[in-house]
């Protein structure tokens, strides 16, 4: 299957979660306090931030050594499984000693919070990345479905009862996890434990391990920001100053995400079987198509951003989200061509722990940044330190990748896509006075609509190669 292919197929998986997420956020920064949802925001950056450094290595070697052979995973799973539960421990002792130094009154609070959180999306994530592996469409799509509609409905149902950070996040547990349990279920009927060849454990742990100071980095990348705001201005100010990235930050994550939930196990497979080469042409064809569906919707959201946020958001948020949102969607973009796009080099060629010396300087520039413009600019320092940070570590990671694994970038087709965005974009703009007079609602629905619209017209007329691979072949410019 193409790339692009992978990416339309397994949207469902990725865009309804999002949405439903989306909703769930707007929700509740109507029904709960700002310092609630702002703690709300803080478990959720601490738990994946610790899911990441302790446990998420085995999900990753697991996916990578079971794609040279989806069909017979069993040992390989069998064997990620029991490495997994071992890492629980550290991630255990850490949240246990974290509490322990902290002292207030809502700590403990707090400190269950984030192990709710942990053991509930490692029970989730766990079937999920199997189901990757196995090319199960169906499952996933049914798991993240049920965890996003069953957060949704009983999040919003118990403010009734609660406004607290901890209801929410031991109501996001509770769901998560039934739907995880489903999944191994699910997944334990489909597999022959005793199938399968498994590398030797030196080679996993080779691999492995060095994903670990990898993701240390990249936790300390991805989540300083709303941890320095917190500890210079208070959990108000990351409530604002989540609301606002979310906007941004949603669409841009869920549709580079397409790239993690099939295509990852995908290039794997192709590189084991093709060597670098092959790798290669497929990095350059993942190049095409997430420049090709992320480039007009990181236009689209800057040039709505006002309608969006007056729509969207509660009052006390528009004027922060607004101001941040440019920053944020730029900063969206680099992180998931990064994560999903550069950093899968890292893991074809084996050179994980290169990831972490390379994205150390990095987390050095952001947190320098934020020193020195948090305390003046506050939120907005904040979204300008995150993004200056990300536009440093890129830059230094394609350089470096591509020497480790040459690949062609596709400049052609980016250009045609950039071109198709500015024809978008010019319509947009054009169109935004007379939108001006109508109602917020018919502002936003209007230009997004507008802006599908014109994009797909203007990339059928392009063509840039996701839209070949899409096309009907006897449509095609290149047909025989």
């Amino acid at each position: 299957m193409s790339i692009v292919r992978s990416l339309v197929g397994y949207a469902p998986a990725v865009v309804l979660p999002r949405i439903v997420s989306l909703i769930l956020v707007l929700v509740l920064t109507r029904l709960i306090s700002k310092q609630e949802y702002g703690l709300v925001v803080l478990v959720a950056t601490l738990g994946e931030a610790i899911d990441a450094t302790f446990s998420n290595w085995t999900r990753v070697a697991l996916a990578r050594f079971a794609a040279a052979d989806p069909e017979h995973v069993g040992r390989e799973t069998t064997r990620s499984l029991a490495v997994y539960g071992a890492t629980l421990a550290p991630s255990i002792l850490f949240v246990v000693a974290f509490t322990l130094a902290t002292r207030s009154e809502r700590t403990i609070e707090f400190g269950v919070a984030i192990l709710v959180y942990i053991l509930a999306i490692g029970l989730l994530r766990f079937p999920s990345t199997i189901m990757a592996v196995q090319a199960d469409r169906r499952g996933i799509v049914a798991m993240e479905a049920a965890k996003a509609v069953g957060v949704l409905i009983f999040g919003v149902a118990v403010t009734t009862i609660s406004e607290s950070f901890f209801t929410q996040t031991m109501i996001f547990g509770a769901v998560t996890a039934a739907v995880g349990l489903w999944g191994a279920i699910r997944c334990a009927r489909r597999i022959d434990v005793r199938s399968g060849p498994r590398v030797p454990l030196g080679t996993y742990l080779a691999y492995g391990l060095p994903i670990i100071p990898a993701q240390i980095v990249g936790s300390v990348l991805s989540s300083s920001d709303r941890l320095f705001l917190d500890h210079t201005v208070g959990a108000e100010a990351v409530a604002l100053y989540a609301a606002g990235v979310m906007l941004a930050r949603q669409p841009m994550e869920f549709i580079f995400s397409l790239a993690g939930v099939r295509v990852f196990p995908l290039l794997m497979e192709d590189y084991e079987r093709g060597g670098a080469a092959h790798g290669g042409r497929r990095l350059g064809e993942l190049i095409s198509g997430v420049v090709f569906i992320t480039l007009p919707a990181a236009i689209g959201i800057v040039i709505v951003a006002e309608p969006m946020t007056e729509l969207l958001l509660a009052r006390d948020y528009v004027e922060t989200a607004t101001l941040i949102i440019p920053l944020a969607v730029i900063s969206a973009f680099l992180v998931g061509f990064k994560a999903f796009v550069l950093d899968q080099i890292f893991h074809m060629v084996k050179r994980n722990g290169l990831n972490a010396v390379i994205s150390l300087p990095a987390a050095v520039v952001g947190v320098g940044a934020m020193v020195l413009l948090v305390p003046d600019r506050g939120v907005w320092g904040c979204a300008l330190a995150y993004l200056i940070q990300y536009v440093f570590l890129v830059l230094l990671t394609l350089v470096v990748t591509r020497r480790l694994m040459p690949f062609a970038i596709p400049w052609g087709d980016i250009a045609r896509t950039a071109a198709a965005t500015a024809v978008m974009a010019g319509v947009l703009l054009a169109v935004g006075t007379p939108l001006a007079v109508t109602p917020v609602w018919v502002q936003l629905v209007g230009s997004i609509v507008l802006g599908m619209v014109v994009y797909a017209a203007a990339a059928l007329v392009l063509r840039p190669s996701p839209v070949e691979d899409l096309v009907p072949a006897r449509f095609r410019r290149d047909r025989r």
